[in-house]
């Protein structure tokens, strides 16, 4: 089968007159056939944020900071080392989300098979789901 994953988009950004609109919606194939989903609470110290020995490929990424303070965040990315500057991939702070295709990890790796995250301040719970390519 092919364009079993579909993916829609909405922005909207205004401000001092001006304005930007977009709308996007897109199918893509889904090669492998395992995805997982659910709630881990992530702390202030680098970790995987899942890992899933049925998944070879990450491809899309669904993700959601739980938390409702403003003020606190978490990082997301592929470095296993505490992440910072250009190891971070995403940055969420309390109530966003973000939906997006993973790249290849660090080194030569061809495929992701772990995606880190490093909260802010103390422990936040974060909403995710990965979907193998």
């Amino acid at each position: 089968m092919a364009n079993e994953i579909k993916i829609s988009l909405s922005i909207t950004v205004e401000k001092d007159g001006a304005k930007f609109t977009r709308q996007e919606s897109f199918l893509d194939d889904m090669t492998g056939d395992a995805w997982t989903s659910g709630v881990q609470q992530v702390g202030s110290s680098s970790e995987d944020l899942i890992t899933h020995e049925d998944i070879a490929t990450y491809g899309w990424i669904y993700l959601k900071n739980l938390g409702t303070n403003n003020s606190n965040y978490v990082d997301f990315g592929h470095n296993t080392a505490a992440l910072n500057g250009d190891d971070n991939i995403c940055r969420l702070y309390g109530g966003e989300s973000c939906v997006l295709k993973c790249s290849a990890g660090e080194g030569s790796a061809a495929t992701v098979t772990a995606l880190h995250a490093i909260s802010s301040s103390g422990t936040q719970a974060v909403e995710y789901a990965i979907i193998e390519l």
